[in-house]
């Protein structure tokens, strides 16, 4: 048997408001399924890094957590087979002016597993097992403070490579090194000894919390064996933006 449920609202909340202020929100979790399924709503911390890991932590233990500003109507949902069901919940930011940047925790939704319906029937007195599987989903709650924080990107781990057929790659980190939430668009160009482009790529990114990191990958094409000037750029919004130069080889 499975917990079967799907949230079908936004799984990135995110809200810019000030110091004392209160705003609301709704989850709208699903049942896709022929039978009754139950979620349970609870709150977590949430992280991520460039390498792949996710971290949810107890509510309230990150330095830019929000999870106290958040109340959350329903702990545990009944779906009837088809039925949407709405979790509506309330975020009361602290007063005071110390406030800077964005804030952000998870409200989880979780699939609970059903008594299974049926299981092969084992002889009297023998041991039986049953497997089942949770779907649980993260929804981020993020809090900008209005335009305040500032917003830094800091550029590691560059590692330029060829696949096996031969065409060029660039792979880095990208972190956010200061207080405000933003969604990168990043883009490189890669310049020949000549100073002609030869490879430029693109891509917008989700939302990069404060303090956590993403991994970019960038695919270059065809490029001749040698040394290139490229510079890697990342616009968070700000009329700045963030560009690295630096020399690669293949």
């Amino acid at each position: 048997a499975h917990g079967q449920i799907a949230v079908l609202s936004s799984t990135v909340e995110e809200k810019t408001a000030s110091a004392g202020d209160r705003y609301t929100g709704t989850i709208v979790v699903s049942n896709p399924s022929a039978r009754e399924q139950v979620a349970r709503i609870y709150q977590t911390d949430y992280r991520f890094a460039a390498d792949g890991t996710s971290h949810f932590d107890e509510p309230g233990t990150s330095g830019r957590s929000n999870a106290a500003w958040i109340t959350t109507q329903m702990t545990r949902v009944v779906l009837a087979p088809g039925a949407d069901v709405r979790v509506p919940y309330s975020v009361v930011i602290p007063p005071g002016d110390s406030l800077r940047g964005t804030y952000w925790s998870a409200i989880m939704v979780e699939g609970t597993p059903s008594e299974v319906a049926s299981r092969p029937e084992a002889a009297p007195g023998a041991p039986s097992m049953a497997v089942g599987s949770v779907i649980r989903y993260a929804v981020q709650v993020a809090t900008h403070i209005q335009a305040t924080g500032s917003r830094d990107v800091r550029f590691e781990s560059t590692v330029a490579s060829r696949t096996e057929s031969g065409a060029t790659v660039l792979d880095l980190d990208v972190i956010n090194a200061g207080e405000r939430g933003y969604r990168p668009v990043m883009w490189v160009e890669v310049y020949d000894s000549e100073g002609v482009l030869r490879a430029k790529a693109r891509q917008s990114r989700g939302l990069l919390f404060p303090g956590t990191s993403l991994h970019q990958h960038f695919d270059l094409g065809a490029l001749v064996p040698g040394v290139y000037k490229t510079v890697v750029f990342a616009d968070t919004g700000e009329e700045t933006v963030y560009a690295k130069q630096f020399a690669i080889a293949y």
